[in-house]
């Protein structure tokens, strides 16, 4: 479907600023009527994060109409902690040579979360040199590498480029390599490997295919993301993503990012 037959629906953000992630929508055929389902989520969104205080970023994108909504702060720039591991899950993938090892540790980065295993990817191709690989390919906006090439948490990105992380995943990668990447994260325990309970925001909310970060005190905040398919039928696609100051706390933190998790989900099931 051509791009130009899509309708986007835009809270908060430059019309320039639509074009990219326009494009990414064009490889698949929109069946569906716009509803206003996007717009209306992000803007319940961000009212419930204006009342929390919390400068969360939002973008909602239904696969079936194309329409794509971002909340106010929905192309913030925000440090991704472990959302850096679909990133470069999917343009290892892309490359077409990943090898069973790769494999085994995509498998572990992206459902327990293993850190391990993303720094032997990072280590292993290039580190840094990954992002700026897959920012490229996926024209992703806010994205670049870490000011410090060792720490692949630090990776900048924002919810509007999560979002194309995701609708190229779904859109435009062999099924085989996107059904690995949909069961690893599908498979992912409430408890990462490290320990911590990522089961917050949209994997509380049972949600498909999701992806929990989280990071603490990197520039005096805590990071708290949550992305993922809301539904089985894999129309909605939702990315949060959170910085509040530290002085919150991790718990409150992941309280609000749940929270608002509930809102989205609500308004598109």
């Amino acid at each position: 479907m051509a791009a130009a037959a899509l309708s986007v629906l835009l809270i908060g953000c430059a019309p320039s600023a639509v074009a990219t992630l326009e494009d990414q929508h064009s490889t698949f055929e929109a069946r569906a009527k716009p509803t206003g389902a996007p717009a209306a989520t992000a803007a319940s969104v961000d009212q419930q994060a204006a009342a929390q205080r919390n400068p969360l970023g939002v973008a909602v994108l239904d696969r079936a109409t194309g329409e794509v909504a971002y909340g106010r702060a929905g192309m913030r720039p925000m440090h991704s902690a472990s959302l850096s591991k679909v990133i470069v899950a999917v343009e290892l993938l892309e490359r077409r040579r990943v090898t069973p090892q790769d494999r085994f540790a995509m498998r572990r980065a992206l459902g327990p979360s293993d850190d391990e295993a993303m720094n032997a990817l990072w280590d292993r191709y290039g580190g840094a040199s990954l992002i700026t690989a897959s920012a490229n390919r996926l024209k992703l906006q806010q994205t670049r590498p870490p000011d410090d090439p060792g720490r692949w948490g630090d990776t900048v990105t924002s919810a509007r480029d999560i979002a194309a992380v995701y609708q190229h995943l779904l859109a435009r990668m062999p099924a085989a390599d996107r059904e690995f990447v949909l069961d690893a994260l599908h498979a992912a325990p409430r408890r990462a490997a490290d320990g911590v309970n990522q089961g917050f925001g949209l994997m509380a909310m049972d949600a498909q295919a999701v992806k929990s970060g989280w990071m603490c005190c990197q520039t005096g905040k805590v990071w708290v993301h949550s992305a993922g398919v809301v539904d089985p039928g894999r129309r909605y696609v939702v990315a949060l993503l959170s910085g509040q100051p530290s002085s919150v706390g991790y718990g409150k933190a992941v309280e609000d990012i749940t929270e608002v998790a509930r809102t989205a989900v609500t308004r598109l099931r």
